[in-house]
């Protein structure tokens, strides 16, 4: 079975698991990703070196990205969120957390609105780690929380125009039997940039089936009419691969909760 990436990041690690369970992989990025040199990020890296009461951490790329770049301007920035409250917006994020030493207090559901009640009231400083865009939701919230909020960002997504066409293409013209999404802003990208959006929303609830890592990203594939075929709730590349192999054989389709 042809099964296209259309993620970025761990691209060979998706051939190596793909081709290990037995499926003939295809990475097709609809994505491209810059990083930040704009020079009010490093003043806010800076500011944040003198220390916050609060991190709220959206993606582990981006909570990776903080601590190289801090190291980078000699900013000990590990320790500042060791003595912060950690907020972890999904388990990538609390997966990366974890990895560094610095477990998180608490975890939402990989959605920005699943942090609303776990945010403390204020007074204080926060460090809102963003991911490619602004979050005005959280801003607002910490906000009318009494907190100062230092918006943070490390890295922004692009669409990838020769990715995207070639990704359609291979959609329409059945070149391949599945497309693993691992990201919202993926299908967001895909639709966005298609040339036949309607014809591709048919095609992935048909012939080619939608593969989806988490809750988020499902439910942006659904946001453009597409029902998944399998959804992972782990948030893991291995185990959506596994779980779609699983599904193929017992012959069912559905989507995890």
């Amino acid at each position: 079975m042809r099964i296209a990436y259309a993620g970025l990041r761990r691209k060979e690690e998706f051939r190596a698991l793909a081709q290990k369970l037995g499926f003939s992989p295809l990475l097709l990025p609809t994505q491209a990703t810059e990083k930040v040199f704009l020079p009010e990020y490093q003043d806010h890296l800076q500011a944040l070196g003198e220390g916050v009461d609060l991190l709220v951490a959206t993606t582990g790329v981006g909570v990776r990205d903080l601590l190289q770049d801090g190291e980078a301007l000699g900013l000990d920035l590990r320790g500042v969120f060791a003595r912060a409250r950690r907020l972890a917006r999904g388990a990538k994020a609390a997966r990366v957390l974890k990895e560094e030493g610095l477990p998180p207090h608490a975890v939402g559901d990989g959605t920005s609105p699943s942090l609303l009640p776990l945010l403390p009231q204020g007074p204080g400083r926060s460090a809102l780690q963003l991911y490619g865009k602004p979050l005005p939701l959280l801003e607002k919230a910490l906000a009318q929380r009494g907190f100062q909020v230092l918006p943070l960002m490390p890295y922004r997504h692009l669409p990838d125009p020769a990715g995207i066409r070639r990704l359609e293409e291979a959609i329409l013209e059945e070149e391949v039997d599945a497309v693993a999404f691992v990201a919202a802003i993926q299908v967001e990208f895909l639709f966005e940039g298609a040339h036949h959006p309607a014809a591709l929303r048919e095609a992935l609830n048909t012939r080619v089936k939608a593969l989806a890592v988490g809750r988020v990203t499902a439910d942006a594939l659904r946001e453009w009419g597409v029902e998944p075929f399998y959804t992972d709730p782990t948030e893991r590349l291995g185990s959506m691969l596994q779980g779609f192999r699983r599904a193929l054989e017992e012959g069912w389709c559905t989507t995890s909760p």
